[in-house]
């Protein structure tokens, strides 16, 4: 008899500006170990582990979210209040912030994944991604004294909502 299927979060899907599609896929494959799953015009996803059925990432191309990024950034010129309120909700403590968390096996693949996107992120600024915040056991400011976080941002996603927390446990 098979297990019974529990409450879990099965995937994330992001509606992408159609034109990003290409550099979304650049980005991902290059900053995470995720198996790719398919790869059409019209869809794109990943596969966090084995089950097909668990931890899948999808993005798709919609061209209300490409008139969504363009209207963001025109009202942001233009409406100091809302600017403010992005740029507010941007400087959030990452983790009070939208996000979307995952976790890696190792504290050595934390560290070289994060090594990874740090690259990433000073050679390939097209990627617009940002290593927004990083928490380490002792450090600090860790919330707990076995838990890796790091909180990288993915601005090709959109101006809000484009963070991932990477975590790793001791």
């Amino acid at each position: 008899m098979p297990d019974p299927v529990q409450h879990r979060w099965n995937h994330n899907n992001y509606a992408v500006p159609p034109a990003r599609l290409p550099l979304i896929e650049a980005c991902f494959d290059a900053l995470f170990p995720w198996a790719k799953i398919v790869s059409k015009p019209h869809l794109l996803g990943y596969r966090l582990g084995d089950d097909l059925h668990a931890a899948a990432l999808y993005f798709r191309p919609v061209a209300a979210a490409a008139s969504l990024h363009a209207a963001v950034t025109r009202l942001r010129a233009q409406d100091p209040e809302l600017d403010l309120a992005l740029v507010g909700l941007e400087s959030v403590e990452v983790d009070y912030n939208d996000h979307s968390g995952f976790m890696v096996p190792t504290v050595a693949e934390w560290e070289e994944r994060l090594a990874i996107a740090e690259r990433l992120q000073r050679d390939r600024p097209e990627f617009e991604i940002r290593v927004a915040d990083v928490y380490r056991p002792g450090d600090g400011r860790a919330l707990t004294d076995y838990l890796y976080q790091a909180f990288i941002r993915i601005g090709l996603l959109g101006p809000y909502r484009n963070t991932f927390e990477m975590q790793a446990r001791l």
